[in-house]
């Protein structure tokens, strides 16, 4: 079995694009899911961490942290939004990794992520660190 690419991947390794576009079933799904009186009411704007969320889908998967063995930690997660994100606005999420490390039998690593509108322009970012024990820390 090839071993994880979070046990591989050098400082600077990019990811995707991913297309995280909400659609309108999607977003309904999760205010229903999240509902009730202390849930806010977005309107036709998404939730921010539900584009996080659809990234961080990719990244795990891209990085291999569902191989057989590994214990994940989401130890930190930072979020900042230029403007709010549409239901069904076009969001392309392009991640990079920005640290990786093994200290004490531990992967540390933090993931940055810049959402782009359909122009290109960055409508948000995100950090996620997180830290993963067995096989990946060998």
């Amino acid at each position: 079995m090839a071993a994880p690419l979070i046990s591989t991947a050098e400082v600077g390794h990019k990811f995707g694009p991913y297309d995280v576009t909400i659609p309108t079933e999607r977003a309904n799904a999760y205010a229903v899911a999240v509902g009730g009186d202390e849930s806010p009411d977005y309107g036709d704007s998404l939730a921010p961490i539900m584009v996080v969320a659809a990234a961080l889908t990719e990244l795990i998967e891209d990085l291999g942290l569902f191989s057989g063995g590994l214990q994940t930690v989401h130890a930190g997660q930072e979020v900042s939004w230029e403007r709010q994100v549409k239901i069904g606005e076009k969001v392309d999420a392009i991640g990079k990794l920005a640290a990786n490390s093994v200290r004490r039998g531990n992967h540390f690593a933090t993931v940055s992520v810049s959402y782009q509108d359909s122009t290109g322009e960055e409508i948000g970012t995100s950090s996620t660190t997180i830290i993963v024990s067995g096989e990946a820390s060998s």
